[in-house]
């Protein structure tokens, strides 16, 4: 005869109890994950938006190299005209011819009437006017900002400028 043995019964354990459930571990795992998530997004939404005001500073940034750069070189030419009305500032220095003009929305320079370096950026309108032994520069901007600067030059330009 054989002795049968009772069953035992299955304990319940959080293992058994629901295999289609969230555990706590995993709820907070993914609370985490979406905290740091939110954590990395709001910088960058912070700095999308404040584009424009950085985009402002860069441009007056811009401006002062460009101010520097063409004081500079104003200061040490020998001769300067304008071409083709006051969209061409053309400076000679030495045997060297520098030519500003505009390209697009950009003010390039060109030495030689060769080559193409950018600069100003976004420029919607300009102009050069000729002073006595000087030279005003006017730039609206493409957010309709107008700037302005005179170069005065340090060698006495030959007649007829």
């Amino acid at each position: 005869m054989l002795l049968k043995t009772p069953a035992t019964p299955k304990l319940k354990s959080a293992v058994n109890w629901n295999d289609q459930a969230f555990t706590l571990i995993e709820a907070l795992f993914a609370l985490t994950i979406f905290m740091i998530i939110i954590f990395f997004i709001t910088p960058i939404f912070h700095v999308i938006l404040d584009q424009k005001e950085s985009q402002v500073k860069l441009q007056a940034m811009e401006w002062e190299v460009f101010c520097s750069q063409l004081k500079k070189e104003i200061r040490l030419s020998t001769q300067v005209k304008l071409g083709s009305g006051e969209g061409q500032l053309i400076l000679t220095k030495g045997s060297e011819t520098i030519l500003y003009d505009q390209y697009e929305t950009n003010l390039r320079r060109r030495v030689n009437f060769t080559g193409h370096e950018i600069v100003l950026q976004n420029v919607a309108k300009y102009s050069f006017a000729l002073l006595p032994n000087a030279v005003k520069v006017i730039v609206i901007d493409k957010w309709g900002k107008e700037h302005s600067v005179i170069a005065y030059s340090l060698v006495e330009w030959k007649a007829g400028t």
